[in-house]
């Protein structure tokens, strides 16, 4: 609880009274004629002769501030001020549009007016970027600067007529670039999984998948986690060898891949990306083993034509 008692006396004016914060209780003696007191529970109060709430204002300092700590090597002291000048539509008592600053894409502070913060880093080059958004739109500006050769490590942030965000150094704004993006590229990575080590033979079910072809499976979605900021696609294909019909051939091939789809997409792989479909055995990657006659033989000749083929489109990390 936070008292404050205000006195007066025939020494000292109604004018001369200081603005008290007031949490809880407020106690006010008058005169030496009369007392009066009142005592008030309230969380702030305002008193018309002068007796303000004393409320501390959001804008007062900067906010996110990072860059801080001085240490060996970040030992080039950089100070950064806003200046008095206000986005359209902001006033002093009301900010929403605070400069943004980023020291090589990593958000160091938020800029309110008069702001100002001192940043420690190496004498070496890093980009600037200063940035501010209001309802309608954002503007940026880019500055690349080696701070071990500034001849002053002063800067001022402010907003020119349009509100875009600028730097000053030395008394000169610096010059935005502008960056120019490449649009990344998609990547087509393809996986074979051996369907002998997938499934049990002729096999194709969940219940058929071995222990080491459920591992590659898992395999498989972990890199599509970890190695993609995005995929546009992913097509599955069953093959099987040349030993059967083609019908029995293209519906165990379908049947595989939609089970390697199915756990892919039990492991946070999105469904709506991925495609299914059977090859049968009319793609294989040997010679056919015709010169191998023994059965057991011939199957494993013919082990690389059972597959289920993986091929994912997206851009890679």
């Amino acid at each position: 609880m936070l008292k404050c008692a205000l006195h007066h006396n025939n020494n000292l004016s109604v004018d001369s009274w200081k603005d008290v914060c007031v949490e809880n209780v407020l106690e006010i003696v008058l005169s030496p004629q009369g007392v009066v007191m009142l005592r008030l529970s309230l969380l702030a109060v305002v008193a018309s002769l002068g007796v303000a709430a004393c409320t501390s204002s959001p804008y007062t300092k900067p906010s996110d501030l990072r860059f801080q700590k001085k240490t060996q090597e970040n030992n080039q002291p950089i100070t950064l001020k806003r200046d008095e000048k206000l986005c359209s539509g902001d006033t002093a008592e009301q900010q929403n549009c605070p400069i943004e600053f980023y020291i090589d894409s990593i958000k160091a502070g938020n800029f309110y007016i008069n702001n100002s913060a001192q940043y420690a880093l190496k004498p070496e080059t890093y980009n600037f970027k200063v940035k501010n958004c209001t309802e309608e739109s954002c503007q940026s500006c880019d500055v690349d600067l080696n701070v071990g050769k500034l001849t002053s490590n002063e800067f001022v942030l402010s907003v020119n007529t349009d509100g875009k965000p600028f730097i000053s150094n030395n008394g000169q704004p610096l010059s935005c670039e502008v960056k120019h993006q490449v649009a990344a590229q998609e990547q087509i990575i393809r996986v074979d999984l051996a369907a002998d080590t997938l499934f049990k033979f002729n096999g194709s079910s969940l219940n058929d998948l071995l222990p080491k072809g459920r591992q590659e499976v898992l395999n498989v979605a972990s890199q599509i986690h970890n190695n993609f900021v995005s995929v546009s696609r992913i097509n599955l294909v069953g093959h099987t060898d040349r030993l059967g019909s083609d019908s029995y051939n293209n519906q165990l091939g379908q049947n595989r891949a939609d089970t390697v789809r199915n756990l892919l997409v039990q492991n946070g792989v999105a469904g709506n990306v991925i495609s299914t479909a059977s090859a049968g055995k009319g793609q294989p990657v040997t010679n056919g083993c015709f010169d191998v006659k023994q059965r057991e033989e011939l199957k494993a000749c013919l082990q690389p034509d059972r597959r289920v083929t993986v091929e994912i489109t997206g851009i890679t990390k």
